[in-house]
């Protein structure tokens, strides 16, 4: 429908100025309602409503004097703002409904306003293109000295802003990039880069920085034809997004530093190149990022000088067919390590979606055990074709391949590891956004930003994490007036913590807010039938209760710190990733959940047991001990089957061969070895014939036919090259239970 897009746009800007701070426009803000101006202005020249025009250039003149500080009268001016949005909502009703706005009066009374305000003088339409242009619009230049970004006549204050928010930006920008790389078609990504992009080049444009502006107006006008399907992301257009994001931090570091007075400033990158292949790819046309010359490289990285490199490009000349790599070598200009280090570089600076960027280091020390790897291997094939004393020469061989081949699977897997930095920063804007949603004042901490991270577990984590915040904020923390009332700061904090624990990742989650009420939890699961009227739970007991389906479906738990809602989610979410939550509260004070994962979800380290001539690989992580019971030690219980005393507490017994239909040669349990055994908060023993060892496997799926049998993981294929399967411990308890 004609104007139905405008309208749009005034509704939008009508809803977000209601929950403007009355008291001043941050620069923020400034930026995102100039931008909307911007398309309201042209969407209305375009319908021909020029009344329109003239309350857009208004709006645009005061909201640019306001936060220039220049509106004494703050009230006054929001005042006038509202009424101009008023008008346009009234002149853009009028077209739609096919009138023409003739209430000249009200426009010429909302110009004596500003003129009152700010020494507003309407211009004509020719005189207001002409400002327009000068003011920075498409085409406009504003003077500047030679080689600097910033105009004469600046505002520090707001320059210092811009640059803290379009770094944060920026940040922004490179995070959801990464989503964007494994999800090209989701709008959600593509408008969360877009977003910082508009903001920026707003700002900018407010500020008469014009370079940063119109890079920043270029780069939008690509993810905007993503947006409308006229482009389509590809591994190019992610190159250029990436290379425009790190152009724009160069530029805007240098404005700090002509801000600062700097006497030699950082140089400005070259933009013809960026902004030609961005034009390329607006107009359709196949991009490929310009790979760097390897003498480039050499020069770039400080190996060889521009001298050193003149010499070897003339000994190419005079010797056709010679490369420049082997001149540089020939002429002792360069080593031969530094060229294959260079060569590496080139080859690694053209990337698509399934490469990562990787420390060259680690790659060194992966090739230099690789090397290692090989020339045991040739010293194992000579020690067994030399039959004299091969024995004892075989072994040490041997001995030195298995330490030279877990060196070389540990490096290997470190390739993968990624910094928990990103999803930590997407967090933190979530926690600010819902902050801002929830009328609530939130200061966000981030510790441990560079502990890595499996990259393949970085989207898998996300979920749960986010619901664990979300509920932090949403529910865990008070409102400021309920924080000062309790003695507290008016502002709550969010600590978001990770580190490395033995073969873990641990993630913290805490929060300052009002902890978990333990006995509004037992009530209300009494309530619900999940607990006995007179069952006794320690406190650990009752706080995991939030995770039960039944407590956090029946309705949604505000005088329970809203924790249950979800949360059998969360739980669900953790456990498939093989992970543990556990809880730390104190009412009043504050909550934390700790939430521990596994570094590589490709390797389990496990217990490997004997069960009726079948082997089976017990994860490690959830095995409490290992114990041959006696026989007063056994009972049956009525309607609970065979249970072991171990240390006082009564454990189900489940009998591995019977669940899984193996050979059955039953025997009794003070007979073989039970495996006491955790998972989703329950404890059993598990019978077991004989434990053969200890070994680190890697985990394979056992494919499409069996990935949903109860109780198996997956499987592993063991020393002897025969397959031993993987025991899940949630899956098997919810097996044996189905089972009796």
């Amino acid at each position: 429908m004609e104007g139905q897009k405008i309208s749009t746009l005034i509704e939008a800007m009508a809803a977000d100025f209601l929950l403007l701070d009355r008291r001043e426009i941050d620069i923020p803000a400034a930026g995102s309602f100039l931008n909307i101006l911007e398309k309201i202005g042209t969407e209305a020249q375009a319908l021909s409503l020029e009344a329109a025009v003239r309350v857009v250039r208004g709006l645009v003149h005061l909201l640019e004097k306001t936060v220039m500080d220049e509106v004494r009268d703050k009230e006054k001016g929001f005042a006038v703002f509202e009424r101009g949005l008023s008008l346009l909502q009234e002149i853009v009703g009028e077209g739609a409904r096919g009138g023409v706005w003739g209430n000249e009066a009200a426009i010429a009374a909302f110009e004596g306003e500003l003129g009152d305000l700010t020494n507003y003088r309407p211009p004509s339409a020719d005189a207001a293109d002409a400002a327009d242009a000068a003011d920075g619009g498409e085409g406009g230049e504003t003077p500047v000295a030679e080689g600097r970004i910033l105009p004469d006549h600046h505002d520090e204050g707001l320059l210092r802003d811009f640059i803290t928010e379009s770094l944060e930006y920026i940040e922004q920008i490179e995070v959801n990039i990464l989503n964007l790389e494994q999800s090209p078609e989701d709008k959600d990504y593509i408008n969360a880069v877009f977003r910082p992009f508009h903001s920026i080049k707003g700002v900018a444009g407010f500020l008469n920085l014009d370079i940063v502006r119109n890079l920043a107006h270029s780069l939008e006008n690509l993810l905007d034809g993503a947006r409308n399907d006229r482009i389509k992301v590809t591994p190019p257009v992610i190159d250029v997004i990436l290379d425009g994001a790190d152009a724009l931090k160069t530029l805007i570091g240098r404005v700090r530093e002509e801000m600062e007075g700097r006497a030699e400033p950082s140089p400005l990158p070259e933009l013809g190149e960026l902004l030609e292949r961005i034009g390329q790819l607006l107009r359709g046309e196949v991009v490929e990022p310009p790979a760097k010359l390897i003498g480039e490289i050499l020069v770039d990285d400080g190996l060889i000088s521009k001298e050193a490199l003149k010499k070897g490009l003339k000994v190419v000349e005079e010797e056709p067919g010679k490369k420049i790599g082997e001149a540089l070598i020939g002429q002792k200009l360069a080593t031969p390590k530094q060229v294959s280090r260079a060569l590496r570089k080139q080859a690694e600076q053209v990337t698509d979606v399934s490469t990562i960027r990787v420390d060259t280091r680690k790659l060194d020390d992966m090739i230099d055990m690789v090397g290692e790897l090989v020339i045991t291997q040739a010293m194992i094939q000579q020690d067994i074709s030399n039959q004299l004393a091969a024995d004892r020469n075989l072994m040490r061989d041997i001995s030195q391949l298995f330490r030279i081949t877990s060196a070389l699977q540990r490096i290997s897997m470190s390739l993968r590891m990624i910094p928990i930095k990103q999803s930590f920063q997407r967090m933190a804007r979530l926690v600010r956004d819902l902050a801002r949603e929830k009328g609530k004042v939130v200061s966000v901490e981030l510790i441990g930003e560079e502990t890595e991270i499996d990259r393949n577990m970085v989207d898998e984590i996300y979920n749960p994490l986010v619901h664990l915040v979300r509920n932090a904020v949403d529910h865990g923390l008070e409102t400021p007036e309920e924080r000062l009332r309790a003695g507290k700061t008016e502002g709550g904090l969010i600590q978001l913590k990770a580190y490395h624990r033995g073969g873990n990742i641990v993630i913290e989650i805490a929060d300052d807010g009002r902890g978990l009420d333990r006995e509004k939890i037992i009530k209300k699961a009494r309530s619900q039938g999940l607990v006995g009227e007179n069952e006794a739970l320690t406190d650990q007991e009752v706080y995991r209760l939030i995770f039960s389906p039944g407590l956090s479906t029946a309705e949604k738990i505000t005088d329970v710190s809203g924790r249950g809602v979800g949360m059998d989610v969360v739980k669900q979410a953790v456990d498939k990733l093989r992970g543990k939550i556990e809880i730390e509260t104190l009412p009043g004070k504050g909550t934390t959940f700790i939430t521990s994962f596994p570094l590589t979800m490709a390797i389990i380290d496990g217990m490997i047991v004997r069960v009726a001539g079948q082997r089976y690989i017990l994860p490690t992580t959830a095995i409490r001990q290992a114990l041959r019971p006696a026989r007063e030690a056994c009972s049956h219980v009525v309607g609970k089957g065979e249970m072991i005393n171990v240390m006082g507490r009564l454990l189900p017994l489940i009998r591995l061969d019977e669940l899984f239909a193996a050979a059955t040669h039953r025997k009794d349990p003070w007979e073989s070895i039970v495996v006491v055994m955790e998972g989703d908060g329950r404890t059993k023993a598990v019978m077991v014939d004989e434990i053969l060892g200890k070994a680190e496997v890697v985990i394979k799926s056992l494919g499409e036919g069996f990935k949903n049998i109860k109780g198996i993981a997956g499987g592993a294929i063991l020393g002897d090259g025969q397959v031993g399967l993987i025991i899940d411990a949630e899956g098997l308890f919810n097996l044996s239970e189905g089972w009796h």
